[in-house]
């Protein structure tokens, strides 16, 4: 398998899982700000803080009594992405990464 091919598995499975596991409430998150580069041998999946910089609050258990004891609905939906993206690259690579 060539560098360009796990370059593109990675893009294909960071836009299949944009669809599925980035929250949507608005869009920003999944459309705008969730952004991957290539540097040298790596690629880069992050999210543009600039665009969301509410992000570390949406990833997080909500604290304030405004929610009164509402679980955050997107609480650890970073994890969950980070978790499903391994799965899924593997099965296309049909190999393993950690």
């Amino acid at each position: 398998m060539t560098r360009q091919n796990i370059i593109d598995a990675v893009i294909q499975t960071v836009e299949e899982l944009r669809k599925e596991y980035v929250p949507r409430d608005t869009g920003n998150m999944a459309f705008n700000s969730l952004k991957y580069k290539v540097e040298g041998n790596y690629v880069i999946i992050y999210i543009d803080t600039n665009i969301a910089p509410y992000l570390p609050h949406a990833n997080e258990p909500w604290l304030s009594p405004k929610w009164n004891g509402k679980q955050n609905p997107n609480q650890d939906w970073w994890d969950v992405f980070a978790n499903e993206f391994i799965q899924r690259f593997n099965t296309r690579l049909r190999g393993t990464i950690k």
